[in-house]
C-alpha cells in the first residue's frame, strides 16, 4: 500500500492580485477570436457562393446565345415597333375588348 502525502507542512502559494483578471481577459480574447474566425469563414463563403453565381450565370449567357435567332428577333421587333402608328398595323390590331365592343370602322 502507498503511504499518503501529507501537505500541510508545504508552504502556501498565494496567487497575484491581478491574475484573475489576466486569467478572464485570455478567456474572452480567445472567444472573441473564435467569432472573428467564424466571421471570417462565412464572408468566405458567402464571397465565393456570389463570385460562382455570377460567373455562372455569365458562362450560361454566352453559351446559349444563338445570334442568327436574336438577328432575326430583333429585326422583327424593330420592324413590328417601328410600324406602329400607321394605318395597317392600328387596322388589323385588336384585342378582346375590341372584338365584344366594336368602334364601327
Amino acid at each position: 500500500m502507498q503511504e499518503e502525502i501529507d501537505f500541510s507542512k508545504l508552504t502556501r502559494l498565494t496567487p497575484r492580485k491581478d491574475s484573475w483578471d489576466k486569467v478572464l481577459a485570455r478567456i474572452q480574447e480567445k472567444q472573441e477570436s473564435k467569432r472573428f474566425l467564424l466571421f471570417r469563414k462565412l464572408s468566405s463563403a458567402a464571397i465565393a457562393a456570389s463570385i460562382l453565381l455570377v460567373a455562372g450565370a455569365c458562362f450560361i449567357g454566352m453559351g446559349s446565345s444563338n445570334s442568327s435567332f436574336e438577328s432575326e428577333f430583333q429585326t422583327e421587333s424593330y420592324s413590328w415597333f417601328s410600324s406602329l402608328g400607321s394605318g395597317e398595323s392600328v387596322s388589323t390590331f385588336a384585342t378582346a375588348f375590341d372584338n365584344y365592343y366594336p368602334t364601327g370602322e
